[in-house]
């Protein structure tokens, strides 16, 4: 997610050796790529759809997920924000699942300084 060319990332507050990441989330049965999108960002930041704009989808990729020792379908897309967020905020997950009362904190950096975990800045060269 991009505003005034910077990127979304944040870190686990309780966790902080995850690293530096972006929204991410697995698509559920029945759920459109799209949907699932949209409801991840949510459900992890607290940002809604009518606060976004999907720009374009950058790539769809295998990723080895070494800690779970499962292969996992990325997509990835550009979208940009359309109102001002603060500089840094917390977000506490609410939904039920394994993510369930965790705090992610919230900011900003410049794109091209951006160095994600997990193999999440690959596409970054794609948008912008």
């Amino acid at each position: 997610m991009i505003y005034n060319d910077k990127l979304l990332v944040f870190r686990h507050r309780d966790y902080p050796e995850a690293g530096v990441q972006v929204p991410a989330g697995t698509v559920e049965s029945g759920e459109s790529i799209e949907t699932a999108l949209f409801r991840e960002i949510l459900e992890e930041s607290g940002i809604t759809k009518d606060e976004l704009r999907l720009v374009k989808h950058l790539k769809t990729y295998l990723y080895y997920a070494a800690y779970k020792q499962q292969h996992h379908e990325r997509h990835v897309y550009q979208l940009e924000l359309i109102q001002e967020r603060p500089a840094r905020w917390e977000h506490t997950i609410e939904a039920s699942g394994e993510d369930l009362g965790l705090t992610f904190e919230y900011f900003w950096i410049p794109v091209h300084e951006a160095e994600l975990a997990g193999g999440q800045g690959e596409c970054l060269e794609l948008c912008c």
